[in-house]
């Protein structure tokens, strides 16, 4: 009876003991983030998002693979180290044993994302709202004034975001909110053309627009970079023959122009470097988290001989791979490239380093990378392949 009642104590002293520690790394990691959001590292939505984040994690999820209604989907992709699923009638973000660390319902007809740093921006295409999500919350809903269409929107790593609308005064506009979407550090009326992508610089200076126009029966596009601080333009590059279909800030002062004959950067905000593709087509492209991006060229438009080009932040080519069978989609992180095809993914590191194919068929939609893991999102679910044998 006696050792029995001792063994008892003991086991009730170590769960106390356990509670204790427990706690204690509790408060060291709640005043570590509190810290950092005092220094302005963190945000107090970092904030949040990390601590609901540690607290979920403490009860994992059942592992992949994560069962869709691939109908329901418009949109997989990366947010903050989680998987973020834009699904018709929600959102759901799913960490590394896939749980869902946060289910929101939303009501948009054509739900469109984009993503930098630990929030995204996901809108309603064609209509009026918008909301920034993390991974754990949704810490703004808006609408554009006088419930302006959006055309396309980006989001800031500063967390401001860029909204172009269609608009009753000119042919389209451009507005810049802060980070607290409360406030406009910038607006400029496009009164000739549509915007048809937009970018906003790291450091929250800068934002650059492509627009799209016609002239003597030829189509042309045109690229103006903006600093909040003046209203006429740094610059403005034309690119005649050219629909561009991405602008993106490789670093605060280069921006990477994705047309579908010519890749361009536009170095110190103001000097134009060209890339032809020659008698190739644009067939996919990705940009990184770190700046880099990649392109996918099918040759005399065959998609069975296509050359995969890595290209710098600066625009320099840093490595290239060719491939005879089409390649589907190209996704790029801050330290893997992700080469979906028809029966594998290929990685590849910044400098083209390979590594070890992951499977993939042909119910394959796209792959993606989180660190070192790979993930597919195919019909009727998101996976987690083996690597191929």
């Amino acid at each position: 009876m006696a050792d029995r009642k001792r063994r008892k104590i003991e086991l009730t002293q170590r769960g106390r003991r356990a509670l204790r520690i427990l706690a204690a790394v509790i408060l060291a990691i709640m005043l570590i983030i509190l810290a950092l959001s005092a220094f302005h590292i963190a945000s107090l939505a970092d904030v949040r998002d990390n601590i609901r984040s540690f607290f979920s994690e403490l009860a994992p999820g059942k592992g992949y693979p994560y069962h869709v209604n691939s109908d329901q989907v418009a949109k997989v992709t990366v947010l903050n180290g989680d998987i973020l699923v834009v699904m018709d009638d929600q959102t759901v973000t799913l960490d590394s044993s896939a749980k869902a660390a946060k289910t929101v319902k939303h009501t948009y007809a054509s739900p469109a994302v984009t993503v930098s740093g630990s929030r995204a921006l996901i809108y309603n295409r064609g209509e009026n709202r918008y909301r920034v999500e993390t991974r754990t919350d949704t810490i703004y809903s808006g609408k554009t004034k006088d419930d302006e269409k959006i055309i396309t929107a980006a989001i800031g790593k500063k967390g401001n975001i860029a909204l172009a609308t269609l608009t009753e005064k000119a042919t389209s506009r451009l507005t810049v909110l802060n980070s607290t979407y409360k406030k406009k550090l910038f607006v400029w009326n496009c009164a000739d053309y549509n915007i048809s992508s937009v970018a906003l610089s790291d450091d929250g200076k800068y934002a650059a627009v492509s627009v799209l126009g016609a002239k003597d029966g030829d189509a042309y596009s045109k690229v103006i970079i903006f600093d909040f601080e003046y209203e006429d333009p740094v610059s403005e590059t034309e690119y005649p023959g050219t629909t561009v279909v991405s602008v993106r800030f490789t670093s605060n002062s280069t921006v990477a122009v994705v047309g579908d004959n010519k890749l361009a950067f536009i170095k110190g905000l103001d000097k134009n470097k060209e890339i032809d593709y020659g008698t190739s087509t644009l067939a996919a492209f990705a940009h990184s988290e770190t700046g880099e991006t990649i392109v996918v060229l099918a040759k005399y438009g065959s998609m069975n001989a296509q050359t995969l080009t890595c290209y710098s932040k600066s625009g320099r080519d840093t490595f290239t791979k060719e491939y005879s069978q089409p390649v589907k989609q190209v996704y790029a992180s801050d330290s893997r490239i992700a080469v979906l095809l028809s029966d594998r993914v290929d990685l590849y590191s910044m400098g083209g380093i390979g590594y070890k194919p992951r499977e993939a068929d042909a119910n394959s939609i796209s792959a993606f990378t989180i660190g070192k893991k790979c993930y597919v999102y195919q019909q009727g679910a998101i996976v987690k392949p083996h690597k191929k044998k």
